[in-house]
């Protein structure tokens, strides 16, 4: 049998000891470097920010919507670009550090497709907490005609008329003038070119109404229209005719010669009454709209109804 020598013992056992000081330092560092970077990835978790919005259209409907975010000062660094599709829940979520600080230094487009519809833009400023872009409307692509309402005598803002535009006897576009007399009329790119575009302007009996047809050019336009009171002698009463094409007579008895027909809305100045009839002058605004006759006549009382706080100006005659 052959004897073991015990002189290299100290040294097994040395060389095993550093063995198993380095295996526990390796793992030592790799559990610190794992609950390292578990700190880091829950720390980049917790600076997110959720952006959400909704959409709502008409009778029609895009095939589908891209959402783009990117800084105001610096729109070609977009910070994401996502598709989404109707009935899908507009939402995004991206690390909070991003963002500009900037107040309202950040911009949400929305751009339709599968159609002529107008992008649209949204400004928002960076939170902690959830931002809510609100709703985004989607509008047909349209010209764009900003149109100012004036008084003809004092230039002063016609404010809270009600505008409507028409095509084919069919109202594409509806809106009231604000306290500067200001309103922007959209009129939709795909509208029919063969038909005229009318646009009528109603001012409930401040001024008699006001329609033409209108000349839409490409893009974006102004227009400024001058309306004019009526001008009456002092007592007389405005009246505004509420049925449509209610007869202007040349007498108040029956199977009198008919003058012309008036429209919902128009004013007829009533200086005399005569049972279920009252006689008075009625302004007709000629071709051009830059000038006006007036004609008398009579007017079944109950086609018309007498308006409160007019706005007339006294007759010169």
């Amino acid at each position: 049998m052959k004897k073991v020598s015990t002189k290299n013992i100290p040294m097994v056992k040395l060389l095993s000891n550093g063995v198993i000081f380095l295996s526990t330092l390796v793992f030592c560092q790799t559990v610190d470097s794992s609950k390292a970077n578990e700190l880091l990835i829950k720390s980049v978790e917790s600076k997110v920010v959720e952006i959400s919005a909704t959409i709502s259209y008409d009778s029609f409907e895009p095939r589908a919507f891209k959402l783009s975010l990117f800084p105001r000062k610096s729109p070609s660094e977009v910070y994401i670009s996502r598709m989404f599709f109707p009935g899908d829940s507009i939402q995004i979520i991206l690390p909070y550090n991003i963002l500009s600080e900037d107040t309202l230094g950040n911009i949400a487009s929305l751009e339709p497709v599968g159609g002529s519809y107008e992008k649209l833009y949204r400004l928002f400023t960076k939170s902690e907490e959830k931002i809510d872009l609100g709703n985004f409307r989607i509008k047909i692509k349209s010209d764009i005609i900003k149109l100012s309402l004036i008084d003809g005598f004092d230039f002063k803002p016609i404010s809270k008329a009600l505008l409507q535009i028409s095509s084919s006897s069919q109202i594409i576009f509806s809106a009231i003038s604000d306290s500067m007399g200001y309103t922007r009329l959209r009129i939709p790119i795909n509208r029919d070119n063969t038909t005229p575009v009318v646009l009528r302007v109603d001012t409930d009996g401040r001024y008699p109404p006001w329609q033409e047809n209108l000349e839409i050019p490409k893009g974006v336009s102004s227009k400024t229209i001058p309306l004019y009171p009526m001008q009456v002698d002092e007592g007389v009463s405005i009246y505004k005719v509420v049925k449509e094409l209610s007869p202007l007579r040349k007498g108040p008895e029956n199977g009198s010669e008919t003058l012309f027909l008036l429209n919902s809305g128009d004013l007829i100045a009533v200086n005399k009454v005569a049972g279920d009839r009252v006689y008075g002058r009625v302004r007709i605004d000629l071709y051009n709209k830059q000038s006006f006759k007036y004609f008398e006549g009579w007017v079944l009382n109950k086609n018309i109804k007498l308006m409160n706080g007019n706005q007339t100006k006294k007759s010169a005659n």
